[in-house]
C-alpha cells in the first residue's frame, strides 16, 4: 500500500492526534506514507513559533508532524505524464496537488496499490466539474479527504474514541486554525448519526472520487 498525502491533511490529523489511526484504518504504516518534498518549507517547520502561529495551530501538532516526518517517506520529483496537460487547465489545482495527481497516475499505470490523501476539496471539486472527467478515472475510489478519512476511522476505532480524541484536541488548537467540518461534526454533545450526516454533507459534491 502506498499513501500519497498533501500537507493540509497531515496538519489536520496531527492537530487531533489521529495520524496513526488514519493509517491503521487504511491498513497502512508510516513507512508507506509519502509526503510532498516541500512540506517542511511550506509549514515553516524550521521556525517553531512561526509554524505554530501561521500553519499548524498548536505546539502538540508541531511535535507530532515532526515525529511523523521522521518515519514516512518524501515524494521525489513528479513524473512527466500527459495528465499534466489537463492539470494545467484547472486553475484550482496548485503545484503541490499537481505533483500528487501525477504520482497517483504513475502508480495507477504501474499497477501499484495506492490512496491519495488530501484536504484540498477545492481541487477535488474542480476535477469533478472538469469537462474531461474521464481523464481522472484513475482517481475514482482512490481519494481520501478529511471527511472520508474520519468516516474510515469511525469504522475502524468507533465514534466514541474518535470523538473523544478530537474533543480533547480542540482546546489546544488556535480557533482560526481549527477545521470548520470538525467543528460541526464532532464535540461532546454530538452523536454518531449527526457526525456521519455532517461528514457526508460536506463531501457529497466530490463523492465521485471517494472510497466510500
Amino acid at each position: 500500500m502506498i499513501l500519497l498525502s498533501d500537507n493540509d491533511l497531515v496538519v489536520k490529523l496531527a492537530q487531533c492526534d489521529l495520524l496513526d489511526e488514519a493509517l491503521s484504518s487504511l491498513e497502512a504504516k508510516r513507512s508507506e506514507c509519502f509526503v510532498l518534498s516541500t512540506i517542511k518549507h511550506s509549514l515553516r517547520l524550521g521556525n517553531p513559533d512561526k509554524s505554530i502561529e501561521r500553519y499548524v495551530g498548536s505546539p502538540q501538532a508541531f511535535e507530532r508532524i515532526n515525529e511523523f516526518l521522521e518515519n514516512c517517506s518524501v515524494l521525489q520529483e513528479a513524473p512527466i505524464l500527459d495528465l499534466i496537460d489537463h492539470l494545467v487547465e484547472i486553475p484550482e489545482i496548485d503545484v503541490g496537488e499537481q505533483a500528487l495527481f501525477l504520482h497517483a497516475k504513475s502508480n495507477h499505470d504501474n499497477n501499484l496499490d495506492y490512496f491519495m490523501l488530501t484536504g484540498d476539496k477545492r481541487a477535488l471539486r474542480a476535477i469533478c466539474a472538469y469537462d474531461q472527467l474521464q481523464e481522472f478515472e484513475f482517481l475514482r475510489t482512490k481519494v481520501v479527504c478529511l471527511e472520508s478519512c474520519m468516516m474510515d476511522m469511525i469504522d475502524y476505532a468507533g465514534f466514541d474514541y474518535i470523538n473523544e480524541k478530537i474533543s480533547i484536541a480542540r482546546p489546544q488548537i488556535a480557533e482560526e486554525k481549527y477545521d470548520k467540518v470538525l467543528r460541526a461534526a464532532f464535540g461532546k454533545k454530538r452523536t454518531q448519526e449527526h457526525c456521519l450526516d455532517c461528514l457526508r454533507h460536506y463531501s457529497n459534491d466530490i463523492r465521485w472520487l471517494l472510497s466510500y
